[in-house]
């Protein structure tokens, strides 16, 4: 009998712990993707048209967007493993700039079904290009990307992205 009671002691002391665990490990995980949207933050106010005044007339002063320059660049170079994992990158950013517009979800698709046309025009685009981004990562080197169809995407990332004002 002594025996069972402290069998059954330890076992509770081993699921108080385990689940103490399970909490912190939730609230670190919290912590660290609030951080992770604050970098963003801050990537993304740098990259954002700003506003000048000019007598009575505002005028947009585009600000160099560098992430997007970046993934360009390797959509329209040479290499194929590039235009690949430049269309993972594009999609990455965003799936970033989804988040900053307030559709949160914990898939970029999760955050695509919230959107209506009226919210985001371009959202028919975002799901092509999100659903052949799926196919590069679930086929890898088997999907064959051609030059036309990663230039097709690099002109959809770019109505996407102007759609939602990182461009």
């Amino acid at each position: 009998m002594t025996i069972i009671i402290i069998f059954n002691a330890i076992l509770t002391l081993f699921a108080i712990a385990l689940i103490t665990l399970v909490l912190f490990l939730f609230v670190r995980f919290y912590e660290i993707r609030q951080g992770d949207k604050k970098k963003n933050l801050i990537v993304l106010q740098h990259t954002m048209p700003t506003i000048a005044q000019s007598g009575d007339a505002a005028m947009v002063v585009p600000i160099e967007n560098q992430t997007w320059k970046s993934i360009r660049a390797r959509l329209l170079g040479e290499n194929p493993s590039d235009w690949k994992l430049s269309v993972i990158e594009a999609d990455i950013y965003m799936d970033r700039l989804l988040d900053d517009k307030g559709f949160h979800g914990d898939t970029t698709s999760d955050k695509l079904k919230q959107i209506t046309p009226d919210r985001l025009p371009s959202v028919q685009i975002a799901w092509e290009v999100h659903k052949i981004r799926n196919r590069i990562a679930h086929d890898g080197a088997a999907f064959v990307l051609t030059m036309p169809e990663a230039r097709r995407l690099l002109s959809y990332y770019e109505i996407i992205f102007t759609d939602l004002g990182a461009i």
